[in-house]
């Protein structure tokens, strides 16, 4: 299949042979990462500049669901002499069952993206929506509409904020107490979007995908990657990579899931997971090699986004 794209973020040619230097030199990389854009402690400036004390010469922020720190990290990897790779890890279910799925090489400013950030919105309201449920059973009767905001949204923290604004807690750090220790269970299975319905969003070449940590089990997480599933996937979505290289995986995994990658015709692709020192999960280098033919996949869309490059042939 080919996933060459043209519609993806502009690339100069100084940046494309930026990524053919990572490559051919077998650089460091890191093509999982996260920020406080979603369960990460760096802000995107910050996780760049942490790339840059442990040596990374390539990063890809791929926040949960998230896009709100590309721009931000895009500007400071270009200040710091970094290559940047536009990411996401979204939350996907194939009937019914939960997978994790980073997403590549994308424009986070085009409608498509804009239009999963409406949907993500209504899945974390009816999660939170949820929690206000659980809530009253434990003797907390409080309306949500205390937590919106003017234009109908739900403020950040919305428990909180509501229960602050119920005048039952003197501060928002009380009300933020107070809820931490009702133990409310998060339902993180109503933010997963199912495969397919993700998949119809997306226009041709607009982005690639590597299946997140396979061989992680986790309930309500993620299960162990199948090679059904794995099919059904690649059904779904351009699925170019299985993520084999993963701190969670154990060299059986490892193999498990390189030989898998090799036997259906994709790639392999690495990454830490890295969210922060205080969570132990720091970002890790890995030498370009050890996702080579992935990397290529990408140099070559970028050298269709290259006008000079591209006009060579």
């Amino acid at each position: 299949m080919d996933h060459r794209s043209t519609s993806g973020r502009p690339i100069d040619e100084t940046t494309w042979n930026a990524l053919r230097r990572v490559i051919d030199a077998e650089e460091a990389i890191d093509l999982h990462s996260h920020s406080r854009h979603s369960d990460g402690v760096w802000t995107p400036s910050e996780l760049i500049e942490e790339a840059q004390t442990v040596g990374l010469k390539l990063l890809s922020l791929t926040d949960h669901d998230n896009v709100g720190g590309q721009d931000a990290a895009a500007t400071a990897a270009a200040a710091a002499g970094i290559v940047f790779l536009t990411g996401m890890e979204v939350s996907l279910t194939v009937e019914g069952r939960p997978y994790h799925v980073l997403c590549y090489d994308f424009d986070w400013s085009s409608p498509t993206w804009l239009r999963f950030a409406e949907a993500r919105s209504k899945r974390f309201e009816a999660a939170y929506l949820n929690q206000f449920d659980q809530l009253r059973t434990r003797g907390y009767d409080l309306n949500p509409d205390l937590a919106r905001e003017p234009d109908g949204r739900l403020a950040n923290d919305p428990l909180a904020v509501a229960l602050h604004r119920s005048g039952r807690v003197a501060t928002i750090e009380e009300a933020r107490q107070r809820i931490r220790g009702l133990y409310l269970r998060w339902p993180a299975e109503l933010l997963y979007q199912d495969a397919h319905q993700f998949g119809s969003l997306l226009r041709p070449g607009e982005a690639v995908f590597s299946v997140a940590h396979p061989a992680r089990q986790e309930v309500g997480v993620s299960v162990r990657l199948t090679d059904d599933d794995l099919g059904r996937l690649m059904e779904a979505i351009p699925l170019v990579a299985l993520e084999a290289h993963h701190p969670y995986h154990s060299a059986a995994d490892v193999d498990r899931y390189r030989a898998l990658a090799k036997e259906r015709g994709l790639a392999v692709s690495c990454g830490s997971d890295a969210h922060g020192h205080q969570m132990r999960r720091p970002l890790r280098q890995h030498p370009s090699s050890m996702a080579d033919e992935f990397l290529s996949i990408i140099r070559d869309r970028w050298a269709a986004r290259v006008p000079v490059v591209a006009a060579r042939g």
